[in-house]
């Protein structure tokens, strides 16, 4: 595994922490949201951090050798290449940002007082849901084209 890997695991749990830290210590109207955003960098960091570790002993060598080997023969499958792009891909991944921003943007709105809470709040849940039912279903539509060719 590639030394970039630590370092990303680092960095983002490093700035998680300081984030969770902060919002905690520092009383805010958008703590709240800094701990959001720590625990969001927190948790990945921390995965990285546990896959370097895990794929860098000397035991597990092979193993992610192999791993990596069928990672690049699927990346370059072209079967697999055209039923990505097929299931919206681009439409899905822009889809997903901008209903996340939309969140984060309402949720700040609501804590900040610009905006009725109630109807925030109703908004936030919207979104969020839609951002459920959207990522559910981009990975159906992947496996109902991956099951058809």
């Amino acid at each position: 595994m590639k030394k970039i890997n630590f370092w990303y695991g680092l960095v983002s749990s490093t700035m998680g922490a300081g984030l969770i830290v902060l919002g905690f210590f520092w009383n805010t109207p958008v703590s709240s949201l800094m701990c959001g955003c720590g625990g969001a960098l927190l948790g990945p960091g921390l995965v990285q951090l546990w896959k370097y570790r895990k794929w860098t002993r000397p035991e597990n060598a092979d193993t992610y050798r192999e791993r990596l080997e069928q990672e690049q023969i699927d990346l370059r499958d072209e079967r697999k290449n055209m039923l990505r792009d097929r299931s919206g891909r681009y439409a899905y991944v822009f889809g997903l940002m901008l209903c996340a921003v939309s969140i984060l943007t309402f949720h700040l709105l609501e804590v900040l007082g610009i905006v009725e809470e109630t109807a925030a709040r109703l908004v936030v849940l919207y979104l969020a849901a839609y951002l459920i039912i959207q990522y559910i279903a981009g990975f159906t539509v992947y496996r109902w084209l991956s099951k058809k060719y």
